[in-house]
């Protein structure tokens, strides 16, 4: 077990990195947010590859406006851009809200966002502007995860007003799937726990098809809703990376903060119920204990198949060291797992889920798809677990790719897929099993040898008879 950032081999640069930029992050969060329009204050390029990424794995059409900086506005500053970015989005597309996202461009130049923003309200203020958020977002440090930590502090730093209690609880849920925020939902409700959830993209990102145009997004958690974060009882992030805005809400206005673990098998999805049921003092029904012992029992009858079978993991710090406790937990070998953010968090879970569960993975903190390629070349593995990245690798070692996490573009359905809770998991179980299945079938001696024809039988009984009368 190690903490390696790279392969010994390897110092000179990173090969196909196991992360996304800032921005990104920002994007997906503000894509839960009701009736908000997201702004990247950079060149055209950054906008068009979130529309890009976002598209080919929600096949969702996705808005993402610019100020499609260019060389001139580099070395004169943006300003122009983002005022006049400002104004045509409030005139075309009238916004609740505005949340402008930095990029490395204006990052790196020191454009004032604060400052700018408050220029174009000062120049409108016998308008009736939107609300305009800035968040800080470099794309040369961290990745995604901090992109979408910033961005969900951003708005409850701009947001969040002190009133009357109201006994819900914040769920802070990180860069999850529609499906996945819809099992969380669905928990919620279970317990008959009221909520806002930071933030909600299970309708916005798996909407219906409709004959209305494209517009703003009518669902998601609304204005009113974030503003009222500061009148819950609690905050309960499902990322230990993503709570930035629970530590605010506690700090500021008294809001009971608790952080992780992504709720990702039978311990995690136990220990996440269990921190509801602490801070609301919830009553577990018998629908959710029906659902955990489905999952054991989906667990017990992949047994078979699943047992000490090598896993390959990675994708954002919460998502492995979930899925590598809930692999250990279905009695599989977690050998490799990789994660693309340096993260003193991910290495002490990692720590603490080899001692539990006496599993020995090759630990890749900070790490990329090349250093996690040499170490399953090393250590061996039976299925690689990850996003779409991850295909040439298991094509090259002649392993199955079980796709979950972002971005997918090579299959449809990304935003159906659930691994989350009992349900959630369920699906996963049943999925990586029939990979498995679909994969090794024939290795465990079950090869169906198709039925001969009856001259066939005759001639091999004939050819016994010739041998046995030799003998």
């Amino acid at each position: 077990m190690n903490h390696d950032n790279c392969h010994p081999d390897k110092k000179f640069a990173v090969v196909n990195p196991s992360k996304i930029c800032q921005p990104m992050g920002a994007v997906q969060a503000l894509l839960g947010v009701k009736d908000t329009m997201p702004l990247i204050h950079g060149s055209q390029g950054c906008s068009t590859y979130m529309r890009f990424q976002l598209t080919r794995h929600f096949r969702e059409p996705i808005e993402v406006a610019s100020t499609s900086l260019s060389e001139k506005t580099v070395i004169y500053g943006g300003e122009f851009n983002l005022m006049k970015a400002l104004k045509n989005i409030t005139e075309k597309q009238t916004p609740r809200m505005i949340a402008v996202a930095s990029s490395c461009l204006t990052e790196t130049i020191g454009d004032d966002m604060v400052g700018i923003i408050e220029k174009f309200k000062d120049a409108n203020q016998d308008q009736d502007l939107p609300i305009i958020i800035p968040v800080s977002t470099p794309s040369y440090t961290e990745s995604h995860v901090e992109g979408y930590n910033r961005t969900i502090k951003a708005l409850v730093e701009h947001l969040a007003t002190k009133s009357v209690p109201t006994g819900k609880i914040n769920i802070i849920t990180g860069n999850l799937s529609p499906a996945d925020v819809t099992q969380v939902k669905d928990i919620l409700k279970t317990l008959k726990c009221n909520s806002i959830i930071l933030t909600d993209t299970s309708e916005n990102l798996d909407g219906p098809l409709t004959e209305e145009t494209l517009s703003l997004y009518e669902s998601g958690t609304s204005v009113e809703e974030i503003e009222d974060t500061a009148n819950s009882l609690g905050t309960v992030a499902l990322s230990k990376h993503v709570n930035s805005a629970g530590v605010f809400l506690e700090k500021k206005f008294k809001v009971k903060s608790n952080a992780g673990p992504l709720p990702t098998g039978l311990e995690n999805t136990d220990e996440f119920i269990k921190n509801l049921c602490l801070l609301g003092d919830y009553e577990i029904p018998k629908s959710l204990e029906k659902d955990r012992g489905r999952l054991l029992d989906a667990m017990v009858d992949a047994h078979s198949y699943n047992y000490h079978r090598k896993v390959a993991i990675f994708g954002d710090p919460d998502f492995v060291s979930g899925m590598t406790r809930f692999t250990a937990e279905m009695g599989m070998i977690p050998s490799v797992v990789c994660t693309g953010t340096k993260s003193k968090i991910f290495n002490k879970d990692m720590d603490c889920i080899s001692r539990e569960k006496e599993i020995f993975p090759v630990i890749l903190a900070g790490g990329d798809l090349y250093d996690m390629h040499q170490a399953i070349k090393e250590r061996g593995a039976d299925i690689l677990i990850g996003n779409s990245y991850g295909a040439s690798i298991a094509q090259e070692e002649n392993i199955p790719l079980f796709r979950v996490g972002f971005p997918i573009f090579d299959r449809l359905g990304a935003q159906r897929i659930s691994t989350l809770g009992y349900r959630g998991g369920i699906e996963f179980v049943d999925r990586i099993t029939n990979t498995i299945l679909d994969f090794y079938y024939d290795e465990a001696g079950y090869e169906i040898i198709e039925e001969k024809t009856k001259e066939e039988v005759e001639k091999t009984i004939k050819s016994q008879y010739s041998i046995m009368e030799e003998i």
